[in-house]
């Protein structure tokens, strides 16, 4: 539990000093019975202003989340609990004060009544529809007059985030070209097979002698060989391109388009990386926005990690560009290495860098979504959706580079990413 401190009391009074005006004036010009009884009841107001803020900034508030790491719309448990540590019964209204929730239950405003030394607790359910840093430091107590003339405002605050992470979708595949020799562990690519993981037979076919299986061939009196699982991982590079080309016209357009492209963008990439550490393959992440963001390595014990990085990563309009990150990162390459490019707007300007970076790497494939792309769990519908001549004129070009392993796709609006995934994994068969 995380105690929270008084920070900010606010107090509306201004009824009651325009009746100790009153009061006042009245006893200046007329002392009677009446005047006597308005100036006592006033006074007794004021008493009661200044020992309920009294006893406002004396109350013990604690909270306790339930995790401080959740995924869009995930469900956030938060409990709070209020010490009335007087022997004075009070009357307050709670409001939880949470950053950007998108829904919630049993979040609203409540009454609660304060017994003599005795404890209140409340719970709440949030929801939050878009990633990034939740503010959920401060609580919000009111106390008003049961008469309706003053009213008290105090704030209870301890430094508390919520990260709230971008949603994943599933991948079936996604064609990483090489590996790396990893010992011990199983993949599905042919470079070195492990003789302790046989997943079955199959036909003779050319192979080594001793990779027959001369049980099951005697029995099923035609030649048969064992198949092996292979042990290797595989590492790509996945460069996030959440800025506005300099290239780009229209900025004002594009620009409102570029805030959409960024949530769809920051989805597949979470996506990939998710899939990516799940069947053991190692990822590297640079993120080009307003800052240029970078994560090493993830694996399947620390995905969360890289995800939490695009969790708090922001693009805009006037940031760098991936033609010049890419650039100084060509050297560090590998031929072991899968280059991958999540962009929305490039032009055949980039050329040259692709062609850098596929002479040091494995693949290069370079993934456009200017328009995002459909959620695959619904039907494609028609598109209307133009390509800007710039780059009709890359994906033109992208079809002499693909001999060259530089694999260039351009999204429509109204398919969905596993769809091209699944058409370059085809086509490098």
């Amino acid at each position: 539990m995380t105690e929270l401190k008084p920070t900010k009391l606010i107090s509306s009074s201004s009824n009651v000093v325009i009746m100790t005006i009153i009061a006042l004036i009245w006893l200046t010009l007329q002392v009677n019975g009446f005047s006597l009884l308005f100036a006592a009841f006033v006074a007794i107001l004021w008493v009661e202003f200044f020992m309920s803020r009294f006893l406002l900034k004396n109350l013990t508030v604690k909270r306790k989340i339930q995790r401080n790491r959740a995924f869009i719309d995930q469900k956030i448990k938060i409990d709070y609990t209020i010490h009335n540590k007087s022997p004075i019964k009070l009357i307050v209204w709670f409001l939880p004060m949470v950053e950007s929730a998108s829904s919630a239950s049993k979040i609203r405003k409540k009454k609660l009544i304060l017994k003599p030394r005795e404890e209140a607790k409340i719970s709440s359910h949030i929801y939050f529809g878009k990633r990034g840093i939740k503010d959920v430091s401060k609580c919000l107590l009111s106390y008003p007059d049961p008469l309706g003339f003053f009213k008290h405002w105090i704030t209870y605050e301890a430094p508390e985030e919520i990260l709230v992470l971008p949603s994943l979708m599933e991948f079936e595949n996604f064609p990483l070209r090489l590996r790396e020799l990893l010992p011990g562990l199983k993949s599905d690519f042919k470079l070195m097979e492990d003789m302790t993981y046989m997943k079955g037979i199959r036909e003779y076919s050319g192979d080594p002698l001793n990779k027959i299986h001369w049980k099951i061939s005697a029995k099923m009196n035609s030649l048969y060989v064992k198949e092996f699982n292979y042990t290797a991982i595989s590492r790509t590079h996945l460069y996030l391109d959440l800025n506005l080309s300099k290239e780009v016209f229209a900025r004002d357009v594009w620009g409102r388009i570029r805030e959409f492209y960024e949530e769809q963008a920051i989805l597949a990439a979470s996506s990939l990386i998710h899939w990516s550490a799940k069947i053991g393959h190692k990822i590297d992440l640079t993120v080009v926005g307003k800052k240029v963001l970078r994560s090493t390595g993830s694996f399947s014990n620390d995905w969360v990690k890289t995800v939490e990085l695009l969790a708090i990563s922001e693009g805009t309009n006037t940031g760098p560009e991936l033609s010049d990150v890419l650039s100084t990162d060509v050297e560090k390459l590998t031929p072991a290495t899968t280059v991958v490019l999540f962009s929305m707007y490039l032009t055949d300007s980039i050329l040259p860098v692709l062609l850098k970076a596929r002479a040091r790497c494995s693949r290069v494939i370079v993934i456009l979504m200017p328009y995002g792309f459909r959620d695959p769990r619904y039907k494609p519908a028609r598109s209307y959706e133009l390509l800007p001549i710039d780059m009709r004129d890359l994906k033109e070009k992208a079809a002499a580079l693909e001999e060259e392993q530089i694999i260039v796709r351009i999204l429509r609006d109204n398919q969905s990413l596993q769809e091209v995934v699944m058409e370059i994994e085809q086509q490098s068969v």
